[in-house]
């Protein structure tokens, strides 16, 4: 029948919760962008290293204006 092709170490074993998919994540939730990539090169999976860059810098730039929100909301609704 058809067969899939089980040499590919890249992430398609388990869909979107593939292992290496969970630990780049974890890796760029965690750590930024620079370890998330330094992580998928280490190890191998090249087709991870733009997504956990992409994923990196767009947790930076929420959590940026995140903690901004947080900043204004409880200054000016806290006492000093």
């Amino acid at each position: 029948g058809d067969e899939s092709d089980d040499d590919d170490d890249d992430d398609d074993d388990e869909g979107a919760f593939a292992p290496q998919r969970l630990l780049v994540a974890s890796s760029a939730a965690i750590g930024g962008p620079a370890t998330a990539a330094a992580l998928a090169q280490a190890n191998g999976w090249k087709s991870l290293t733009a997504p956990s860059l992409l994923v990196g810098n767009l947790g930076y730039a929420v959590a940026t204006f995140a903690g901004l929100a947080y900043y204004a909301f409880f200054s000016r609704y806290l006492p000093n």
